[in-house]
């Protein structure tokens, strides 16, 4: 056992892990609850993400170039370039709700966000689930632990304000002799997003399938989501409601297969040699807990976000702002 896992399994403490029937249920509750509640919440989260050791992934690369931060490359007179110029992440204002929905990259998850989330809430979800992944990572080997790593990872988002209902994986076989991972995504998340969510979804995978092969997103997304012939990737949609409440639905898939996979998303398969399995199930995100923790979350995650979240181009030309 590598001496970062070991410190995981030492200092990840974890409280409440009663399963949750109906996540949105649970924040009305939470809500609804005393002032002493709520501070107990904080300050427990504050604890967990204060006790965690994230593994070190090492330095910030990017195709053809390091990443250093902006005020270094000045010092050291070094040429600076956008790594994404067309990153929907940068016009997002932090205060207001989006106009138009958004795409990113987080790690192994593909995220789409429907217009009218505040854009807080939004660096909020990838930064949580970053971190929950990162932490995941150092506890299960995310390729051949799938199940046990998606499991952790809710466990993790669950004590940094987000409230996880119980989840199951179910196995996918096609009867053809061969399937795309696009058609059996397609069928797993219209069992839980509505037509909108579903457009956007459909959109950003196909915004990353034109992307150049070095595009620093579909690395990200690569070596995050696949490791040879296994896999472990999410497609997640989030929205808001009118009264502030963020729900993110999840679909998160893991496969083993007899050839080595690269791009995943647009992969085709063989049915006789491949494993596949899926949960889907909706998260929700106690905002009022999380605005008490948001700088220690990302005082935890340091410069990981820089590496491991990237927006896709944005959808201002797309027809249709996906329904809530």
């Amino acid at each position: 056992m590598s001496r970062v896992r070991r410190a995981l399994r030492e200092s990840t403490k974890f409280t409440d892990e009663r399963a949750v029937a109906n996540p949105e249920v649970a924040i009305k509750e939470q809500l609804a609850a005393d002032s002493r509640h709520t501070e107990m919440r904080v300050e427990k989260a504050q604890e967990f993400i204060g006790g965690l050791v994230l593994p070190n992934e090492g330095p910030l690369v990017a195709p053809g170039l390091r990443l250093v931060p902006a005020a270094v490359a000045r010092t050291l007179n070094l040429d600076t370039v956008a790594d994404n110029p067309d990153d929907s992440l940068d016009d997002i204002v932090l205060d207001e709700p989006t106009t138009a929905p958004v795409a990113a990259v987080d790690g192994n998850i593909v995220a789409t966000f429907v217009d009218g989330i505040r854009g807080q809430h939004i660096f909020d979800v990838l930064d949580s689930c970053l971190l929950a992944q990162l932490v995941a990572n150092g506890k299960c080997d995310r390729e051949s632990q799938p199940v046990a790593w998606t499991r952790y990872y809710g466990r993790v988002l669950e004590q940094v304000a987000w409230v996880v209902p119980a989840f199951d994986f179910f196995g996918i076989r096609s009867e053809a002799g061969r399937f795309s991972m696009s058609a059996a995504l397609l069928k797993v998340i219209s069992g839980i997003m509505t037509a909108g969510q579903i457009d956007l979804v459909s959109g950003a995978i196909e915004m990353m399938q034109g992307l150049p092969a070095d595009d620093r997103r579909l690395q990200i997304f690569r070596h995050n989501s696949v490791e040879a012939n296994a896999g472990n990737f999410q497609v997640d949609s989030v929205g808001e409601s009118q009264n502030g409440m963020v729900s993110l639905k999840l679909c998160a898939f893991n496969f083993r297969t007899s050839e080595n996979v690269t791009d995943v998303l647009w992969w085709r398969f063989s049915s006789q040699a491949t494993l596949l399995q899926a949960t889907r199930t909706t998260f929700v995100l106690n905002t009022h807990i999380y605005d008490r923790i948001r700088d220690a979350v990302s005082a935890k995650l340091g410069d990981r976000a820089q590496k491991f979240i990237a927006g896709l181009p944005d959808f201002s030309d797309e027809e249709g702002g996906g329904d809530r």
